[in-house]
């Protein structure tokens, strides 16, 4: 944290007893939330509805720290200096990168998905993994179908079992009817 407030960036932490956004969270972020969202109007406070502000941020229990990046540089020097968490990008259209994400090593939504299957007593093959960003790719490795939306990285719709339309094109929707889970 000592970090990303030396540089400038706009962060939230996400820990086990809550989400909690540096200072200047909400102004800071909001052109880059209305970019990675197609210009969408957005209210944060509705976006995020337990965000937490003016609480102390050197907490014990944080699972990751998503930032807004100034530039690529800051998701770079990251990568180099936290070379023993995992450090990643998401965001933007395409491959483009607007936040930037720091968390443990062996944290993986394919991890998680394993997880929650063991806790549901479901199998893989019952899976369905829906992204837009690289850090999505294990999991559609791990899913017995993966989905990336229209908007995601060329490496997401790569490693996707199929593309679907933009998230703003009701991608979701249009994946799930494809693949016969409703009809419109």
């Amino acid at each position: 944290m000592d970090w990303l407030l030396k540089r400038g960036l706009s962060f939230y932490l996400e820990s086990n007893e809550g989400l909690f956004a540096s200072p200047e969270f909400k102004e800071a972020t909001l052109a880059t939330f209305r970019q990675y969202t197609g210009n969408v109007e957005l209210d944060l406070d509705e976006t995020f509805p337990m965000m937490i502000y003016n609480q102390n941020l050197y907490r014990a229990s944080v699972n990751k720290i998503s930032f807004a990046l100034h530039s690529y540089q800051d998701y770079l020097d990251a990568k180099q200096l936290f070379n023993n968490f995992e450090v990643g990008t998401w965001g933007g259209k395409g491959d483009q990168a607007l936040f930037g994400d720091i968390r443990p090593k062996n944290i993986s939504k394919s991890r998680a998905v394993d997880r929650l299957l063991e806790y549901l007593g479901a199998s893989r093959e019952q899976t369905i993994a829906v992204g837009d960003a690289k850090i999505d790719i294990p999991m559609f490795e791990y899913c017995q179908v993966g989905v990336a939306m229209g908007n995601a990285g060329s490496e997401a719709k790569m490693a996707a079992d199929m593309v679907t339309t933009d998230l703003n094109d009701d991608g979701v929707w249009n994946a799930f009817e494809k693949l016969g889970l409703f009809e419109r």
